[in-house]
């Protein structure tokens, strides 16, 4: 197992780069191999990326890639007025000029000491091809070595050694902008499409948006995420677009929606043609979208001759609600995450995914644990009546001979210590007051409770919380695992509940 010093590393890299760059390559192990596991853990908000494609999809908008870099004269066309405000939010990009690499007598002395057999006219001519943009910055030394015939160190010796003004380059301010929202690009594509295609023309882009934002905090990321739509239609309205949006909301399991008029409006909106869209979320309104109508103005700077709807929803702020995480920066970025949970707060978020409603149906549930308890080491084929009342019978069976009616895990407890939730034959660290049993019959009682028909209820091994009937909060996953900690709860259960209405 290799691990690196890494303050000595750094401490050589700092008296001759080169030698200690060179010297690392001992370092690193070989001829290994390493097992991954059987399937990886996706990151929640591409998952909600995935999901939002899917729904626009289904609805019948087609997708585009919209431009990243646009110049900041685009915001003006938007903007007017108000473009320079607007801007403040852009980040500009800047570029790194091609220097003039000159040869004089004293560098090509110092070329010679590290490479005899350079060409001088030949490096030369490298410089000159690489100042007219004819050899790309990351492809330098590589051609180098190639034309030059050295090696990777006596290529890496120049740079560093004789042609410092390549390192120290400063650079220079340009007029190109990441995309501060999606809008700012949407008009190159309905310019691009507006003769093309058929109306409505529909389409939708998920990407990223880029803030310059004074600081990253609870509500601010620098870097989030738009699911953006645009129908361009000679007949588009705000009302029509308000009945889109509607929709959409209601595939992400939204129901309780509003529309408000804005007061000051955007002026890439037409007047009063832009709306904040809240849903309703235990209890109070939270903003989601913002829709409007383009204005006129802003459509004709790009010479778009039909009206055109928006609509953006922030896919970071519909994770916070989806997931219930408090947090934009424990959303985005987990691994970053300081939250911390104790043993005790894991063990009280386990929960049960579904639980009978009814005084009878938590009844059934302590029949059936307490039937399983009772003959869990008998011998199949067996069957043991849990439950019998007017409506149903409940029993507990297994068919195979030689079985015992429960698996030898069925009586687990459920346990969390360290931060690791476990299993233990009998209560052990912190104690969640949940045995396998008891998870199951949860299960199958809320199962009975929504049946009106013969059910069987059936588990077999155990491999994750979910095949208990439990779950736990993201957030306490994505803790547990970032930590490098276990959720360890496989294990055999094999237990077979049927029910039977009565004639």
């Amino acid at each position: 197992m290799s691990t690196f010093d890494t303050g000595e590393i750094k401490s050589k890299a700092r008296e001759n780069f080169t030698d200690a760059w060179m010297a690392t390559a001992k370092l690193i192990p070989s001829g290994t191999e390493i097992s991954l596991p059987n399937k990886g853990k996706p990151h929640l908000v591409r998952e909600l990326i995935q999901k939002s494609r899917e729904i626009l999809l289904n609805l019948g908008f087609d997708e585009v890639e919209n431009l990243t870099v646009l110049p900041d004269s685009d915001v003006a066309k938007q903007y007017g007025p108000e473009a320079r405000v607007i801007l403040d939010r852009a980040f500009y990009l800047a570029e790194l000029p091609r220097p003039d690499i000159g040869l004089s007598e004293k560098r090509i002395a110092q070329v010679k000491e590290i490479a005899k057999e350079i060409d001088i006219e030949k490096l030369q001519t490298i410089f000159r091809n690489y100042k007219k943009g004819e050899i790309e910055s990351d492809n330098l030394i590589e051609e180098l070595i190639a034309r030059l015939g050295i090696t990777d160190y006596q290529a890496t010796e120049l740079m560093d050694k004789v042609f410092p003004e390549v390192r120290e380059l400063q650079p220079v301010p340009s007029n190109k902008t990441l995309r501060s929202h999606m809008t700012a690009t949407w008009f190159h594509s309905l310019a691009a499409l507006q003769n093309k295609a058929s109306f409505p023309v529909a389409l939708f882009s998920v990407g990223p948006r880029y803030r310059n934002e004074q600081r990253e905090d609870a509500r601010h990321l620098r870097v989030h995420h738009s699911a953006s739509i645009v129908v361009m239609d000679p007949e588009a309205s705000l009302d029509a677009g308000s009945a889109i949006t509607r929709d959409i909301m209601r595939q992400y399991g939204f129901t309780d929606i509003k529309f408000e008029t804005k007061m000051a409006t955007s002026k890439y909106y037409a007047p009063g043609q832009e709306q904040e869209v809240f849903i309703k979320h235990k209890g109070s309104w939270l903003e989601i979208a913002d829709i409007g109508m383009y204005s006129p103005v802003a459509l004709a700077n790009f010479d778009i001759k039909y009206p055109v709807f928006n609509a953006g929803f922030g896919i970071e702020r519909l994770g916070m609600l989806i997931y219930e995480i408090d947090d934009l920066r424990r959303l985005a970025y987990p691994q970053f995450s300081i939250t911390e949970y104790s043993d005790e707060e894991i063990a009280e978020s386990i929960t049960y995914i579904a639980s009978p409603q009814t005084a009878r149906g938590q009844e059934i549930a302590q029949a059936i644990e307490k039937t399983a308890r009772q003959h869990k080491d008998e011998i199949a084929p067996c069957e043991f009546l849990a439950w019998k009342d007017e409506f149903i019978e409940v029993k507990i069976v297994e068919t195979e001979a030689g079985k015992r009616l429960i698996g030898p895990a069925g009586f687990n407890e459920i346990c969390v210590a360290k931060g690791a939730i476990y299993s233990d034959v009998v209560p052990s660290g912190t104690h969640t007051g949940i045995n396998y049993m008891r998870a199951v019959a949860m299960g199958a009682a809320a199962a009975i409770e929504d049946s009106t028909s013969n059910l069987t209820y059936r588990v077999k091994g155990i491999k994750h919380l979910s095949d208990l009937n439990l779950q736990i909060p993201e957030t306490i996953r994505q803790h547990i695992e970032g930590r490098q900690k276990k959720i360890g709860v496989s294990g055999p259960v094999f237990v077979t509940i049927e029910v039977n209405k009565r004639l």
